[in-house]
């Protein structure tokens, strides 16, 4: 693929995503605002206990033979059929191991509802594993406009289909039969899109080329996913369901805006610098503008967070959820360096070199049981700030090969988010300042953002930020050529 077409698949796969994140977090945010006024922290809390299960399973299924397809030259219909079987018979296994162990999770929370709980999700493992290589072909494909009218399609049906359940009173069940209505919008659209269906053939050639590249990855992806989840795991064990619940919510609300972004920038960022892959000079200026636009649309959005997490969480969910404040300001500061994260791995992958993935990950996970250690026996708040500490000191580790690879390492990636930092940091004092006078918290949740949302703009653009000039040339572009099309 050219290098212009490249890049225009870029701006068209970015644009497309935000549509899609931004369509499918402002129905989200108003259907969690609905659900979490009908719903209690433990429904939460419960759902978030079975999440790590979830997970993994997702992660096994896989084998990291989806990433390894994205990376691999000359795909071959015996690649795809090849992985569609592999991904069937690992998610039959995985449902079946997880529905004989559903006794076991539930006995461990001591929560004896899990166990039907479990049960329906193992089912719906199985099930998932139908559809998974034909979003897998759409990345490929760099057909992100496609895989954005399905996720928001499902989204938004399934999000209604939950809202109904709630007001019947489900309970936490709102939370589960959903996800099936939702994999059945899928079956459907994706056959739609691509008519696509698998050969039934097996290649032993293409299985382990695929799973040579795929599970170094598939290692570091169980690393993640475990280590992702220890913090519920650890605090449904340790405190009760209820303050899983509260954790959940906050973890939720902090990633919010942080996954929608990094989500859009993950699903574009790894398909366009593998294509450049060969090109060191135009991948790591592919890398460096994602890097800095990311930032800039991050960091505000994520200090605004923490400043006015209190008036957030009392307009918009009652103060039956106040004790979520202290947690979401603290994971904001965790989960704005997300995508710092994303780029940095996606650079590594799109080299070819996972064998870095695992080594990563053990240093990264190793750093985190210690942090978990030292705070679980001072409470859920110092565990919160531990996780900071911890994704600084990832963050670090993890720009250390790219470092090699590319001479970018974090000092240098610090050095081109640094505008960004300081427009964020400024605007959240403020808003902290102005709005400090007033107790009323629908005053201080309005006044502050408008105020902010100014004062950002207003320093951006007198300091002529070049990600806002990146950011308006893109829309101006894209708005020219629909109006021309028209």
């Amino acid at each position: 693929m050219e290098k212009g077409n490249i890049r225009n698949k870029t701006i068209s796969g970015v644009l497309w995503g935000f549509i899609e994140k931004f369509s499918i977090q402002a129905f989200g945010f108003i259907q969690g605002v609905i659900l979490a006024r009908l719903l209690s922290p433990s429904d939460y809390g419960l759902i978030a206990m079975v999440g790590i299960f979830m997970m993994l399973a997702y992660a096994l299924i896989d084998s990291g033979f989806g990433t390894a397809l994205i990376q691999k030259k000359n795909r071959t219909e015996k690649d795809y059929s090849t992985v569609f079987l592999v991904n069937v018979g690992m998610s039959s296994l995985i449902s079946l191991i997880l529905f004989l162990c559903s006794s076991l999770i539930a006995d461990f929370y001591h929560e004896p509802i899990l166990q039907k709980i479990v049960s329906v999700y193992a089912l719906l493992i199985f099930l998932t594993s139908f559809v998974t290589i034909q979003d897998v072909r759409l990345s490929i494909h760099l057909e992100f406009r496609k895989k954005s009218i399905i996720n928001v399609i499902t989204t938004v049906v399934s999000g209604l289909f939950a809202i109904a359940l709630a007001f019947m009173d489900f309970g936490v069940w709102s939370l589960v039969y959903p996800l099936f209505l939702t994999l059945l919008l899928k079956y459907i659209l994706y056959w739609y899109y691509q008519h696509w269906i698998p050969k039934l053939q097996f290649s032993k050639k293409s299985f382990k080329a695929l799973f040579g590249f795929g599970s170094k990855i598939l290692a570091s992806s169980i690393l993640a996913t475990i280590f992702e989840n220890l913090y519920s795991i650890i605090i449904g064990r340790a405190f009760s369901a209820k303050d899983l619940g509260y954790y959940s919510r906050s973890d939720g609300y902090a990633n919010l805006p942080t996954k929608t972004i990094t989500g859009v920038v993950e699903s574009v960022a790894y398909p366009v610098l593998s294509e450049l892959q060969d090109d060191d000079e135009a991948l790591l200026s592919s890398f460096r503008r994602m890097l800095r636009t990311s930032a800039f649309i991050i960091f505000p959005i994520m200090i605004w967070l923490a400043t006015l997490a209190k008036p957030l969480i009392v307009v918009l969910v009652t103060e039956k959820w106040l004790p979520c404040v202290i947690y979401l300001q603290i994971l904001c500061l965790d989960r704005m360096w997300w995508h710092v994260h994303v780029l940095n791995l996606s650079l590594l992958k799109a080299k070819g070199r996972s064998d870095l993935f695992f080594k990563l990950e053990v240093i990264k996970k190793i750093l985190t049981i210690v942090i978990l250690i030292l705070t679980v026996p001072m409470g859920i708040v110092y565990m919160c700030i531990g996780s900071v500490v911890g994704a600084i000191l990832s963050m670090i580790i993890n720009s250390y090969y790219t470092g090699r690879l590319m001479n970018f390492g974090i000092i240098k990636q610090f050095r081109d988010m640094l505008p960004s930092i300081l427009y964020a940091f400024s605007t959240g004092a403020v808003i902290f300042f102005a709005t400090i006078w007033t107790e009323n918290q629908f005053i201080r949740l309005g006044f502050g953002t408008c105020l902010g949302a100014i004062f950002f703009f207003t320093v951006a653009y007198l300091t002529r930020s070049r990600e806002l000039r990146y950011i308006v040339e893109i829309i101006k572009n894209r708005t020219s050529a629909i109006t021309k099309h028209e």
